[in-house]
């Protein structure tokens, strides 16, 4: 079984939370049955990643790609990240996690956030 893990900051703000949910609706509303969708949160928000991630593991998920809500490529993703998947790999070796580039190094996110920018001015 297959699962996607969507892992951001987090905050003590519950309503900061709503796109990253409103992203694993949609995922999972496009997805067969066979594929977990999950949200995971560095720090001021639950689950964190390895809570979310054991959750995936006691349904049986053998796949898991993690896919980083971050903007920037600061030190949790250059860091803090790569030090929680190899824990993550330490933990659960029997799992195959895919850990994908951040978000926000992705060209066709970029595009987006640029026809946002200019929605609605002449030539955007």
């Amino acid at each position: 079984m297959r699962a996607i893990v969507l892992f951001a900051h987090g905050s003590r703000d519950s309503q900061w939370h709503r796109p990253i949910q409103a992203v694993a609706q949609r995922i999972a509303a496009q997805q067969a049955p066979m594929v977990s969708v999950a949200c995971a949160y560095l720090e001021l928000s639950s689950p964190g990643l390895s809570e979310a991630v054991l959750a995936l593991v006691e349904q049986g998920c053998t796949q898991i790609r993690l896919v980083p809500l971050f903007l920037g490529v600061g030190k949790h993703v250059r860091e803090d990240l790569p030090v929680m998947l190899q824990s993550l790999r330490d933990a659960h070796p029997s799992v195959a996690f895919e850990p994908l580039p951040a978000v926000g190094e992705h060209p066709d996110l970029l595009d987006l956030l640029a026809r946002l920018a200019l929605e609605g001015w002449e030539g955007g």
